[in-house]
């Protein structure tokens, strides 16, 4: 069965300001696409997006007025304030658990609502914090790939016998792999965020809160910053550090150390002033 929220109360879990007629609402959409019984934002500082749209509340700058007929929740941050909604009344509309196609190794450790989607791998020398999510086809706990050549050339392959600990609110999306250490840890920290066919190699460290688009890769041993923004594709090399609250931009390849606050883009990636 649907549940229906006023928006008088959605106003006031978040501490907001509330104008127009108080109204149930019953989902979430665009503002393209929401009906009179869903809640949609919007970032514009006018009413006139909001007259083309049937959303029956919309969570909005302040400065919009003149929205005849609809509920309006007013925010200076109305993405933010709108994903907040979402999390505090309608629910991600995701199942927690272990899929049944996934494999979990003996010895691997999963904290409370968490999801691994279908056909996941956990290796058992992996420690998974609290409110995780693991995408369809990510391998979690493989070795990395370490080699060494001797006197002929001949490569020997280092042993893996370290682990990978993923903290608190990390979202791993699908097709990743992470790699376990040598000898010590692999570590995704709380509220990371991977998309999807990301690579993270064996020693490497994603900052709090971090943000990574699709298609990336962390060589062995790079240290990535709390706050960190990484772009589509962007290459980070070994042992690199990058700063808290850096910026990689799209296809950067990242060979040096970035300092905190600072963007760097291009092959090899150069500092954007």
């Amino acid at each position: 069965m649907t549940t229906a929220h006023s928006t008088t109360d959605i106003a006031a879990e978040l501490g907001l300001e509330h104008a127009g007629p108080a109204t149930e609402v019953t989902g979430v959409d665009s503002l393209d696409r929401a009906g009179e019984t869903d809640l949609a934002f919007s970032v514009y500082d006018e009413a006139a997006p909001l007259a083309d749209s049937a959303a029956g509340a919309v969570i909005c700058p302040p400065s919009v007025t003149g929205a005849a007929g609809k509920a309006l929740i007013y925010a200076e941050n109305p993405k933010l304030a709108f994903a907040e909604a979402v999390e505090a009344f309608f629910g991600s509309g995701s199942e927690t658990g272990v899929h049944p196609t996934a494999v979990v190794e003996d010895g691997a450790t999963i904290g409370e609502n968490c999801t691994v989607g279908p056909h996941a791998y956990v290796a058992g020398c992996v420690t998974i914090g609290d409110d995780c999510t693991i995408g369809t086809g990510t391998r979690i706990g493989g070795p990395g790939f370490g080699f060494v050549r001797d006197d002929e050339e001949t490569l020997h392959r280092l042993p893996h016998q370290g682990t990978v600990r993923i903290e608190d609110g990390v979202e791993i999306g699908e097709n990743c792999t992470v790699n376990r250490a040598v000898f010590e840890e692999t570590v995704l920290h709380e509220g990371a965020k991977l998309s999807g066919q990301v690579h993270v190699a064996h020693h490497v460290h994603v900052g709090e809160d971090t943000t990574v688009a699709f298609g990336c890769g962390f060589a062995g041993g790079a240290v990535v910053g709390d706050r960190v923004t990484v772009h589509p594709h962007v290459s980070v090399a070994t042992d690199v550090t990058v700063g808290d609250d850096a910026e990689l931009a799209m296809n950067a390849a990242v060979l040096d150390d970035v300092a905190r606050e600072t963007t760097v883009a291009g092959s090899p990636a150069r500092v954007v002033e």
